[in-house]
């Protein structure tokens, strides 16, 4: 008997454990982990519970977007799905955020434009330097037939673009001084974000482009190791850029975009209606967003002078006839029927 008992203990201890190990980390599990920002007071009650990572501060537009996503999700399934949210790199940067919804251990992330190139080297398109006129031709791409072509391309990696989020034009800053002509590129280091076409386009000004992260290139700013960065007047103050950085050249030469992104497997595997729901909602907090950063583009302009940086305009008619290698490259590689087919907006 004593034996017996024994046995039905051990037994039980083994199947408490098996069970205690399943559900970590999927669309349904029903754990409520407490570490994420803007958890939802209902999630325990949720059938469809979420994790969606991004780098920014949490005073980002990568937030505003990511917490637009989650209300309008969860108001659309009267609170069936839930989303937690984890900002400023607590899952990883956008590599390791893209890595973890290809291996189904993360269900969405909000992921910078370039590096997605990495993992689907077609998107590359829209790294291309001056392919945007303004921000209008940016809206009439994303909702034409060439943009929904172009939001399919990441699917053969096991990513789903869900939404888009327009960013807006990129603009170095540097100590060294004001960039007014071509000549104040040559020689300049210069971090860019992880694609070749940014390379390219900077070593086609005699530039001296590093490839690295933020956080590198944040430590790399205040050490002196690297001159300059180029980046968006927005993320220039979500990331305090003006304590390591004295002036602005609004050169424009580079429009970039966010996407809502999603675990492919994992979003095929919900019930259709889920899924039709979760594409409304990134859609539409994609387009409120957007139109938001396209408003307070000025507003930072405004914000950055008032923290003591100097913003110059730069005549990018210099730029003519610089970055036709640049384009070159492109269409070597992945031809050039979309390209045409975002060119031929109007």
């Amino acid at each position: 008997m004593r034996k017996k008992l024994i046995f039905k203990l051990l037994l039980s201890s083994i199947i408490l454990v098996m069970l205690s190990g399943c559900g970590q980390y999927s669309a349904s599990n029903t754990s409520n982990d407490k570490k994420g920002s803007n958890q939802s007071s209902s999630v325990s009650k949720a059938t469809y519970q979420f994790k969606l990572g991004h780098q920014a501060p949490e005073n980002s537009n990568y937030q505003k977007f990511s917490q637009l996503f989650k209300e309008k999700l969860e108001k659309k399934t009267d609170g069936n799905a839930s989303v937690s949210i984890y900002p400023f790199r607590q899952l990883g940067a956008d590599r390791e955020l893209l890595e973890a919804m290809q291996l189904q251990t993360l269900d969405f992330g909000v992921i910078s434009g370039p590096p997605v190139s990495q993992f689907a080297p077609q998107v590359s398109l829209v790294d291309l330097p001056f392919l945007f006129n303004d921000w209008e031709h940016v809206n009439q791409f994303v909702f034409s037939d060439a943009g929904k072509e172009f939001m399919g391309l990441t699917e053969d990696a096991n990513l789903k673009m869900l939404g888009v989020m327009n960013r807006g034009f990129r603009h170095v800053t540097n100590n060294k001084g004001p960039i007014e002509t071509i000549e104040d590129f040559q020689g300049l280091s210069i971090r860019v974000i992880e694609s070749d076409f940014y390379t390219a386009s900077y070593k086609a000004l005699e530039a001296n482009p590093q490839q690295m992260n933020w956080g590198d290139a944040y430590t790399g700013l205040e050490q002196g190791a690297i001159d300059a960065q180029e980046n968006t007047l927005d993320i220039i103050h979500d990331e305090k850029v003006d304590e390591v950085q004295k002036y602005v050249s609004k050169t424009g030469i580079h429009f970039v975009f966010a996407y809502l992104m999603a675990s492919k497997p994992i979003l095929d595997n919900l019930p259709d209606e889920i899924q039709q729901v979760v594409m409304e909602a990134a859609a539409e907090a994609g387009q409120e967003i957007s139109k938001e950063n396209e408003a307070n583009d000025e507003k930072y302009e405004e914000i950055l002078k008032e923290k003591g940086m100097e913003i110059n305009d730069f005549d990018r008619g210099q730029f003519d006839g610089k970055f036709d290698e640049v384009y070159e490259l492109y269409t070597k590689k992945y031809g050039d029927d979309l390209l045409k087919k975002i060119q031929s907006i109007e």
